[in-house]
């Protein structure tokens, strides 16, 4: 067999198959101990923290732009599963002083471990026309799928990490990003701060121009953006906490983990909107209307693997009197807490969705429904 001949041969019946088999794996590990890693990761969090705070009194040290979580390819090689965490000013690579620390994510590589000895046996059997070195280009170009996890859960520690008296404390510039990515390559936003003081009707204006790929990730928090024409956009990850959206129109809007939380959206209209991640906790939805959106916790497409699957959409503590989720695909959404007089979820997919027990009997829901949901005491 010929080496190209081999390696497809190797690809079809080893590789695929076993990748498929490891990522599910490590799909239902992140899924179900999610609260239990993000308890791992804030005290190495606190530290890099604390080191910045030290460094910034000595006087070493300025306000930090930028904190940095990359993947090494050597480590991989190696069987290593730190990244290196940087923490710069807003030079961000360029920064002459920067503050480094490390994060062990063994919890998401020990999959591709186990894929590499896997593939190690596979490869045996073809009589070393497939090379150790195959196996670790393979690895390599694998590696950045389970690198997949460890930027989505960073992104959700994150929820918390922030709120840390540690992060609090240090000095940061009036623009601050914590990414995830690759050393010296691409990287992704998991969280952003921007602190400088914006015209609500200017925000308003740019929203309603609809730009594609520019309000992503962007930061809108304590903004009054009520009775805005925005349907059609995309804020997906953009941060909209304790802003004004009543009588909006956000219908068929990319909010992909948006965060809504302790926001006015009464009357708002977010009909056929995707709605992957997003939180509302804490914020007021009397009257909205939330029909056909597409918010289901998982894999989109159980068959295949694209990406990480989503948490569930949260509704956690939120006033949802009278809103209507008619036709919404809320699967293993959290509505724990909530307000839910005259709620309608008619047609609804809740699937594992959480509900609290006291509010059982009150909810408006068919014997199909009720026994597709958790109910919590």
């Amino acid at each position: 067999m010929k080496k190209e001949e081999a390696l497809q041969h190797f690809r079809e019946n080893h590789v695929h198959p076993t990748f498929h088999a490891t990522i599910v794996a490590l799909e239902q590990y992140a899924q179900t101990h999610r609260d239990e890693l993000v308890q791992d990761f804030l005290p190495s969090f606190q530290q890099l923290c604390r080191t910045i705070k030290q460094k910034q009194a000595a006087g070493e040290k300025g306000e930090i732009g930028y904190i940095t979580y990359s993947m090494l390819r050597t480590e991989i090689l190696e069987g290593r599963h730190r990244y290196l965490v940087e923490a710069t000013d807003n030079r961000w690579f360029l920064d002459d002083h920067v503050c480094k620390a490390e994060y062990d994510a063994s919890w998401a590589f020990r999959f591709l471990d186990e894929f590499e000895r896997s593939l190690e046996q596979a490869r045996k059997v073809y009589m070393d026309v497939i090379t150790p070195a195959d196996l670790e280009t393979i690895k390599l170009q694998e590696a950045l799928n389970y690198h997949q996890y460890v930027i989505r859960f960073i992104r959700y520690a994150m929820l918390q990490a922030i709120t840390l008296p540690e992060y609090i404390e240090i000095e940061k510039a009036e623009e601050i990003e914590i990414r995830v990515g690759e050393y010296f390559d691409r990287s992704e936003i998991v969280y952003k701060e921007d602190t400088r003081e914006k015209e609500a009707s200017e925000i308003a204006e740019w929203l309603e121009e609809k730009e594609p790929h520019v309000y992503s990730y962007e930061v809108f928090t304590q903004l009054d953006l009520s009775h805005g024409k925005y349907d059609g956009i995309d804020l997906r990850y953009a941060n909209l906490m304790q802003s004004k959206l009543s009588h909006s129109a956000l219908r068929t809007c990319i909010l992909v983990g948006t965060n809504f939380e302790s926001c006015q959206l009464e009357g708002v209209d977010m009909s056929y909107s995707v709605l992957y991640e997003a939180s509302f906790r804490q914020s007021n939805l009397t009257g909205a209307i939330l029909w056909d959106v597409q918010g289901a916790a998982g894999w989109l497409d159980d068959s295949i693997w694209t990406m990480p699957g989503f948490a569930g959409v949260t509704f956690a503590g939120a006033n949802l009197t009278g809103t209507d989720f008619r036709g919404a695909n809320l699967a293993g959404a959290i509505f724990t807490g909530a307000i839910l007089s005259g709620t309608i979820f008619e047609g609804a997919n809740l699937d594992q969705a959480v509900f609290s027990m006291k509010d059982r009997e009150m909810i408006d829901l068919t014997n199909a429904q009720r026994e597709l949901i958790i109910w919590e005491s």
